[in-house]
Formats: C-alpha cells, sequence, structure tokens
C-alpha cells in the first residue's frame, strides 16, 4: 500500500519547511526528517506532513505512473 505522496518542492519556507506540488493540491511539509539538502525543484516523498526522501526524476515519473495508470 502506498501512503506517501509523490511531489516537487516549489518554493522554500520558513527554515525547515518546504511547499510541495503534489499534483491536485500544494501541500507545506516539514524537511525534520531529512539529512539531504532539498530545494526547489527536488522531487520528493512526503507523509502526514513530512518530507521523508528525495527522488530522482525517473523514480517519481516511475511512482506516478503506478499511482495513476493509463487507461485505454
Amino acid at each position: 500500500m502506498w501512503l506517501g505522496m509523490v511531489g516537487r518542492v516549489t518554493a522554500m519556507r520558513s527554515p525547515g519547511c518546504v511547499d510541495v506540488d503534489a499534483g491536485d493540491r500544494v501541500v507545506t511539509a516539514s524537511l525534520l526528517t531529512m539529512t539531504d539538502a532539498v530545494q526547489a525543484g527536488d522531487w520528493v516523498v512526503l507523509h502526514s506532513g513530512l518530507v521523508l526522501a528525495l527522488l530522482t526524476e525517473e523514480e517519481a515519473r516511475d511512482a506516478l505512473d503506478l499511482r495513476n495508470p493509463t487507461t485505454g
């Protein structure tokens, strides 16, 4: 089961927070759990208001494809 959301960081907020475009909404999330530097344009996994991991663009696209398969 996939509980997290995949999104792209759109803006840096107050220290330790970012705005993430998660497709149908923009979420403000905490970087409290991150040890890696996060910047605008990065792909991330977030859950319960926390950024949990950085993703490459390929990983993000694969995850989004799994969540939103094309019908047809």
